[in-house]
C-alpha cells in the first residue's frame, strides 16, 4: 500500500494547449487503465469524480476532487486487500459529507457504502450482503432522500441454478449514521409474473418522488412465450413504496435500456435510452411518461439525422439547458464497437441542434455546474495504448468554457486542508442480516410511533419516569428565523399546529397534565406524589393524533 501511494505522486494531470481557451484536463499514469463512472458538484464549487484503475492485483476506486477548472487538488484511492473496491457513484450532503457507493468482491460481490467527512475521512464503511436470498449483487446509483436517509440502487442476483437465476431491483435505505432502516425489491416477479431480470441504471428525485430507469425483460402482448428487452421506469412514492412500472413497448416495437429521466414539466417526463434495431444498429431514443405511469410516446433520433457515416446512436444521460432544449451524453458513430462518445442537443421531438463529437472517448457523466456551464467526465483511449480519465467543461453552445483565474477557496469546512491518501474497505462492517431488514412501510410506519414506558409502575415512591422511543423522528420545528415564524422571537411547532407533547388523563379522562416533547428527547422525570391514587393513561400526540401510550397505577 506505501509503495502504491508513492507511485500516487506521480500522477500526472496535463491541460490540452491553449490553457487559456479550454477547461480540459486528462488523469492518469502511463501503462495503467482508468475510467471514470460519475462525477458531482461540491459545496465549494470544485467537482468529485467516481472512478478506477487497474491496480496490481485487485480493481481499485479512484475518487478525484478538483477545483473549479478541473485541476487535481486531491484524490482518495479505495481499496480492499482481499478483493476489488468499484466505485460506481457518489452524492454529497450539505455539511460536506459524501457517500459513495458500488461493490467489492469479497467476500463474494457484494455493494458497500461508505461515508466519507468533508476532510475526506471514512467515518463508516458498510458491506450489504443477502446471502440467504441471494449469491451476489453491486450498486448502480446513490441519492439521499427527503427523509435524510441514504438510500441505493442496487441489482441482486438470486440463489437459484445459474440457468434460473434472475436479478431483482432494490432500493435499500440507510441512516447517515450507517444503520440499514430499510429495504424493499421493486418491479419484482411476485407482483409481476411476465416480468424477466429487472436491472435499474439510476434513480432521481423528482419533486417528492422518485423514478427508477432501466430494462427488463418483458412477453409481448401476442406472444407470451417470448421476452424481448425493453426500457423500465419505475414509480415510487416519497415514503419509497411502488406506485407502478412502465415496460416501455409503444406499438409493441421498442426493444431498449433506458438510463436516465429528466422532467420536461410537472406530470410529464423523459427518459432517454437507446432503440435496439436489427443488423446490431441504435437509435438513440426519447420516452414520454406521466406520473401515473402511463406511457405518452416516444421519439427517436435517426442515425442519418447525425450523419451519413453515422449507423448507430445512444443517449446515455441528459441536462436541460431551457425550456425547449437538452444537452445530452452519447454515443454516435459508424457502429456500435467504434461509436465514440460525445455531445448532442436536441429538442423534445428528437430534432438535432448541435453536436460535439469526442474522439476515442466512450459514454460520460453529465452534469450542469453552478454556472450554468456542462460537466461530462468519461475515459479516453490514448495513444500510448491505455485509457485515461477524460473531464471537459463546455457551454451550453457546445464551446469549450475559457480557464477562470478567479481566485477560489476549497474545502473550506476543512481547515487543515485533505490530503491524497487511502481510503481502505478491509475492515467494513458486513451487514449480514439484512434479510431481516423491514420493508419501507413497515419502517415509516414503526417510526411514526412513539413507544413509550412508564417506570416504576406502580408508583409508589411519589415520582414516574416516562421513557420514550422514535423522538429522533419527530418533525423539527419552524426556526425563528425561517420566513414562516413571522413573530421572530420564538420556533414555531411543525405540521399539526401544536407541539409534540405528553399528556396525561385520570380514569375519568380528565387531562391532569401536559407537556411538551422535544426532538430526540429519551425521557421525562413527573412528581406524582400529590396525585391520588388510581390509574392513569399517559399519551403522546403528535401531528394532532395519538402516536404512543401507556397506563401506569399511582400507589
Amino acid at each position: 500500500m506505501k509503495t502504491f501511494l508513492c507511485i500516487l505522486i506521480l500522477l500526472v494531470t496535463f491541460r490540452l494547449l491553449f490553457a487559456q481557451q479550454k477547461t480540459e484536463v486528462y488523469f492518469g499514469m502511463q501503462n495503467r487503465n482508468e475510467w471514470a463512472r460519475d462525477i458531482i458538484e461540491l459545496y465549494d464549487n470544485g467537482y468529485y469524480i467516481s472512478g478506477g484503475f487497474e491496480g496490481d492485483e485487485f480493481i481499485k476506486g479512484w475518487k478525484i476532487k478538483t477545483d473549479i477548472n478541473l485541476e487535481f487538488i486531491y484524490d482518495k484511492v479505495m481499496e480492499h486487500d482481499l478483493g476489488t473496491v468499484a466505485s460506481r457513484a457518489s452524492i454529497s450532503d450539505d455539511n460536506g459529507n459524501i457517500y459513495v457507493t458500488g461493490y467489492t468482491t469479497y467476500p463474494d460481490q457484494w455493494p458497500f457504502v461508505t461515508k466519507l467527512n468533508s476532510c475526506g475521512d471514512k467515518l463508516w464503511c458498510k458491506i450489504l450482503i443477502y446471502e440467504e436470498e441471494f449469491t451476489n449483487g453491486w450498486s448502480n446509483d446513490i441519492i439521499l432522500s427527503g427523509n435524510d436517509e441514504v438510500v441505493i440502487l442496487a441489482t441482486l442476483t438470486d440463489n437459484l441454478q445459474p440457468a434460473d437465476q434472475i436479478n431483482m431491483t432494490h432500493l435499500i435505505g440507510l441512516s447517515d449514521e450507517g444503520e440499514v432502516l430499510w429495504k424493499k425489491p421493486y418491479a419484482s416477479r411476485n407482483d409481476y409474473s411476465w416480468i424477466r431480470q429487472p436491472q435499474g441504471h439510476s434513480i432521481k428525485k423528482i419533486k417528492d418522488d422518485y423514478y427508477i430507469s432501466g430494462f427488463c425483460y418483458w412477453p409481448y402482448p401476442d406472444d407470451t412465450t417470448h421476452f424481448f428487452l425493453r426500457p423500465l421506469f419505475i414509480g415510487i412514492d416519497s415514503l419509497f413504496e411502488e406506485k407502478w412500472i412502465l415496460p416501455f413497448y409503444a406499438l409493441d416495437s421498442v426493444l431498449g435500456i433506458a438510463y436516465k429521466s429528466i422532467s420536461v414539466n410537472d406530470s410529464l417526463f423523459m427518459g432517454v435510452g437507446i432503440r435496439k434495431l436489427p443488423n446490431s444498429l441504435d437509435f438513440g431514443l426519447l420516452m414520454f411518461y406521466n406520473n401515473d405511469g402511463e406511457e405518452i410516446g416516444f421519439n427517436e433520433l435517426s442515425n442519418q439525422q447525425i450523419g451519413p457515416d453515422v449507423n448507430s446512436n445512444q443517449f446515455r444521460d441528459i441536462a436541460r439547458i431551457n425550456d425547449t432544449l437538452f444537452m445530452t451524453s452519447s454515443l454516435f458513430g459508424p457502429g456500435i464497437s467504434t461509436n465514440p462518445g460525445g455531445v448532442l442537443v436536441i429538442d423534445t421531438a428528437a430534432n438535432l441542434y448541435n453536436q460535439l463529437p469526442k474522439p476515442n472517448t466512450s459514454s460520460a457523466d453529465l452534469i450542469k455546474s453552478y454556472d450554468g456551464n456542462y460537466i461530462f467526465v468519461t475515459s479516453i483511449e490514448e495513444s500510448k495504448g491505455d485509457n485515461d480519465i477524460y473531464v471537459y467543461k463546455i457551454n451550453e453552445n457546445l464551446n469549450d468554457v475559457p480557464f477562470d483565474p478567479t481566485p477560489h477557496t476549497y474545502d473550506s469546512l476543512c481547515p487543515g486542508g485533505i490530503q491524497s491518501g487511502t481510503v481502505d474497505l478491509t475492515n467494513c462492517f458486513i451487514w449480514t442480516d439484512i434479510s431481516e431488514t423491514p420493508s419501507p412501510g413497515e419502517y415509516y410506519s414503526f417510526i411514526k410511533t412513539i413507544p413509550v414506558k412508564a417506570f416504576p409502575n406502580p408508583a409508589t415512591a411519589g415520582q414516574v419516569t416516562f421513557e420514550f422511543e422514535n423522538t429522533e423522528y419527530l418533525p423539527p420545528s419552524v426556526p425563528a428565523w425561517s420566513p414562516t415564524c413571522r413573530s421572530g422571537k420564538a420556533d414555531r411547532p411543525p405540521k399539526g399546529g401544536k407541539w409534540p407533547s405528553l399528556r396525561i388523563f385520570n380514569i375519568f379522562g380528565e387531562k391532569v397534565h401536559e407537556e411538551r416533547i422535544y426532538r430526540g428527547q429519551g425521557e421525562s422525570r413527573l412528581n406524582v406524589g400529590a396525585w391520588p391514587q388510581g390509574m392513569y393513561i399517559a399519551v403522546v400526540v403528535s401531528e394532532g393524533r395519538v402516536v404512543g401510550r401507556v397506563k401506569f397505577v399511582v400507589r
